[in-house]
């Protein structure tokens, strides 16, 4: 509750009085991991219905922020670094991007190419070149229907067969996104309920990457990472099944594009992830380096580095970046 109200509120400008420098003494941090998902001028219905994304004018004045402030590095001079074989500049940054969204060949690339800014794009495998859509993207279009609908017979059993299926929540966009990984099969019966067509929508939107773009992403010098094959919640999976998960994403990208796969973003988040999962995916190192989403914070693996996001609010890259310092001090202070 007390990190929710700061975040929300009162922390960014608080913190956005302290400058830059202080914060990276009294952290002793010298690298920030900013992500996003997406960058669209476009409303983009399999993402809006879920969280605020930045448009083209805000991700460019969030760029001209870092190049200002910080200096850009590679996933390879992270890993470099994390070996014991390189120092990482004063003040450095690595942009991320998660999902594998057209939009990062269409829009984000031919941007950090102008400005020889290197990132790394986290595909979920599963719905590289269109074949279907990830659970996510059905929860935002079915949440947007919803909208469009109102108060209808259909929008009512929707919301019946939902609360049948032990799904709560105070309307139907609130029980659509409480639908778990376990349960997703449940958004495929209310499609047509809620006049959604998913296998329609990946086909004429193409909201993922194909593999084509994916290879001129790797032939223009970005690093493509791995990001599980469905997007689950690690949190409720079996060490087993987490294994699975990335094992098998970064095995499938690695020989779909002849490509030394040596990087991981957990999906949603790491929260809940034991030590046991890192020992056994690093063990034979050919993995390199994994990114969580938990902010500004050092996580007990030295390998899995914390990122913290760029969307859900309107605020300037500064203020995004202050509440972020803020958010890890206070973290301490309520341990």
């Amino acid at each position: 509750m007390v990190l929710g109200e700061f975040k929300k509120h009162w922390g960014p400008k608080i913190c956005s009085w302290f400058p830059l420098d202080f914060w990276h003494r009294l952290l002793k941090l010298e690298l920030v991991l900013p992500y996003y998902h997406v960058i669209s001028d476009q409303g983009l219905a399999h993402i809006s219905g879920l969280f605020k994304f930045r448009n083209v004018s805000q991700f460019k004045t969030d760029l001209e922020f870092f190049l200002r402030f910080y200096t850009p590095v590679s996933i390879e001079d992270i890993v470099r670094h994390l070996d014991g074989n390189h120092q990482l500049p004063h003040r450095c940054f690595l942009l991320s991007f998660d999902d594998g969204f057209r939009e990062n060949y269409d829009v984000v690339a031919p941007i950090l190419q102008e400005q020889g800014v290197p990132a790394v794009f986290f595909l979920t495998t599963s719905v590289l070149d269109n074949h279907e859509l990830c659970y996510p993207q059905k929860k935002s279009l079915l949440i947007r229907a919803t909208v469009s609908l109102g108060d209808s017979a259909s929008v009512r059993e929707a919301l019946r067969r939902l609360n049948g299926k032990g799904v709560k929540g105070p309307d139907l966009a609130s029980c659509i996104r409480n639908i778990t990984y376990r349960q997703r099969h449940i958004l495929d019966e209310v499609e047509a309920l809620l006049r959604c067509d998913f296998a329609g929508y990946a086909a004429s939107v193409q909201p993922y990457l194909t593999s084509e773009q994916v290879r001129s992403l790797i032939k223009k010098g970005f690093t493509i990472g791995a990001h599980s094959i469905d997007h689950p919640p690690y949190s409720e999976l079996t060490l087993e099944e987490q294994l699975i998960q990335t094992r098998e994403s970064i095995n499938w990208l690695s020989s779909r594009f002849q490509y030394e796969c040596q990087t991981f973003a957990f999906p949603h988040r790491d929260t809940g992830v034991l030590p046991e999962f890192f020992q056994t995916t690093f063990a034979d190192g050919r993995l390199k380096v994994s990114f969580g989403a938990s902010g500004i914070y050092r996580h007990f693996f030295r390998r899995n580095l914390e990122r913290f996001t760029m969307e859900k609010t309107d605020l300037k890259a500064a203020q995004i970046l202050a509440r972020e310092f803020g958010v890890n001090v206070l973290r301490g202070l309520l341990r």
